[in-house]
């Protein structure tokens, strides 16, 4: 009875010594786990250094009318070379003869490329120094079907309770018209820049940019670019529980972008002696389902979103920014809780969107031929040809034959320690206080992705404050604009224009420092 009861209590001590040494390995652990949340992962010098508010112009009814009435005019793109040419000339005039005072400086240029999109150059006095570039187009998509839904007509430009209504008005002409607003400022109060501007405003986006900023680019040649700033992601309040900082996302990379035609033929029939194998809408409907049951896989942790999610962890509580700071240990969880919601499960994974089905001719007749289209926005660490790899692979039915309709892969993410990011970062924190400066990921096109053979600095991001819900205004029912929000991305543009100049060569590492 002694030996099992000293056999019990040297069990005991084992088993204490093994609590102990646990208990101590788990703390580390945890320790370490803090460790990187708050002090590897801490605020850059960007998020918690307090930049003064700088002082603003107040925009008057002149300006705000000739934003409205750029508004009215239907340059509408329904699709490639189906525009409202037009109305393309229309706004062109508009802009000559609004902001005629900027072609007449002896160092502003304007060339009309390819016929409808515009180029100002406005040479500055230092050559030495890298010129920039701010793009913006003013081509919309359509309101059509949307109309009776509208709270006003989308091209009346209607202000109601301190909101303007109007397509454009988010996408994309408050960019564009806020830039010329900006550089005519600019221009009367500093006279000549140090540094080259360029401003490029494509015809075409929402159509595909290949007639449009894809000509800019052309025409620019081999010129050298020190940044590009398009528009983009944007400053976002309220984007989920636990988050109280708005967010400003600057798009430091932009997703890639491929159509897929997949189609079957077969000997088709009449509906009374249906065979279900070889009937051609059973069989892209069972690719379809394979499609939506097999997403593409995620790469979190390896790619722009870890960034991305590191950076908003700083403005979280514990557990949050714990976990956040931490995606190499607790990546199935975040990325579960992450795919859960279409937002955010698009910066994970490539995104598949079966956008047209096509088949039958009669109601009792089977069809021979049908057909589907899938849109992909392409991860940055995938390519076109691995994205359809992964789609054959998946459908995994020799029956299907496929053609690659468009194909734009995805953007090499650009660096956020460059003097063009930088700028971006602390003027929005002159223009927005109480904001926070993230890193993002634009998950569609802009005219930017023709601008990569000029320069490496490429930053997507439109300089406005939106609640989460206001987002699907974008191509959606009741776009609008605050007119603050509107006087806001004058001042913005403004002092990207002041900063920059004030950014050359012998002061970017001091500019840097100071933010």
């Amino acid at each position: 009875m002694k030996i099992i009861t000293k056999i019990i209590n040297s069990n005991n001590k084992t088993m204490k010594k093994i609590f102990a040494c646990l208990s101590i390995l788990f703390s580390l652990f945890f320790l370490f786990l803090v460790y990187r949340a708050y002090v590897v992962n801490q605020p850059c010098k960007h998020q918690i250094k307090i930049v003064e508010s700088a002082s603003k112009f107040q925009i008057n009814n002149e300006i705000l009318n000739r934003f409205k009435n750029s508004l009215k005019i239907q340059t509408v793109s329904y699709g490639q070379n189906n525009q409202n040419f037009s109305a393309l000339k229309d706004f062109i005039s508009f802009i000559q003869t609004e902001f005629s005072d900027i072609e007449a400086y002896k160092y502003a240029k304007l060339d009309i490329i390819n016929n409808y999109s515009l180029l100002y150059k406005i040479q500055g006095s230092d050559l030495a120094l890298k010129p920039y570039l701010l793009a913006a187009h003013f081509d919309v998509v359509p309101a059509d079907g949307q109309n009776d839904n509208w709270k006003f007509d989308p091209f009346s430009a209607t202000t109601d309770e301190g909101f303007i209504y109007g397509r454009g008005t988010l996408d994309d002409k408050s960019s564009m018209l806020g830039q010329l607003e900006a550089l005519r400022i600019f221009l009367k109060k500093n006279g000549q820049p140090r540094r080259t501007i360029y401003l490029a405003y494509g015809h075409d986006e929402e159509a595909s940019g290949y007639q449009g900023a894809k000509s800019i680019a052309k025409f620019l040649g081999n010129t050298t670019l020190e940044f590009v700033l398009d528009e983009g992601t944007m400053i976002v309040e309220k984007v989920f529980k636990g988050l109280d900082t708005p967010l400003a996302y600057i798009g430091s990379t932009e997703k890639g972008y491929l159509t897929v035609k997949f189609f079957v033929n077969t000997t088709g029939g009449h509906s009374s002696m249906p065979n279900p194998e070889e009937s051609a809408i059973f069989i892209v409907a069972d690719a379809i389902s394979k499609m939506k049951k097999n997403k593409h896989p995620s790469f979190l942790g390896y790619g722009p979103e870890t960034t991305l999610l590191t950076r908003i962890a700083t403005n979280l509580g514990f557990i949050k920014r714990v976990l956040l700071s931490n995606i190499w240990i607790f990546r199935p969880a975040i990325e579960f809780i992450l795919s859960m919601n279409p937002t955010t499960d698009s910066l994970l994974r490539t995104t598949t969107a079966v956008t047209i089905v096509r088949s039958g001719v009669k109601e009792n007749v089977l069809p021979s031929y049908a057909e589907f289209y899938v849109n992909h926005r392409i991860h940055s660490l995938q390519s076109c040809k691995e994205v359809l790899d992964y789609d054959l692979a998946v459908i995994n039915d020799k029956r299907i034959n496929y053609e690659i309709i468009d194909c734009s892969e995805p953007i090499k993410t650009s660096s956020i320690e460059s003097l063009g990011y930088s700028i971006i970062e602390h003027t929005t924190y002159q223009i927005f206080p109480g904001v926070s400066a993230v890193p993002s990921i634009m998950i569609a096109l802009t005219d930017s992705r023709f601008y990569t053979n000029l320069t490496e600095n490429i930053y997507r991001y439109l300089p406005i404050r939106l609640l989460n819900e206001d987002l699907k205004r974008y191509h959606g029912v009741d776009e609008r604009i605050t007119t603050q929000g509107y006087e806001d991305m004058i001042n913005f543009y403004y002092l990207i224009f002041k900063n920059t100049d004030d950014a050359h060569l012998d002061k970017t590492r001091e500019l840097r420092n100071e933010l």
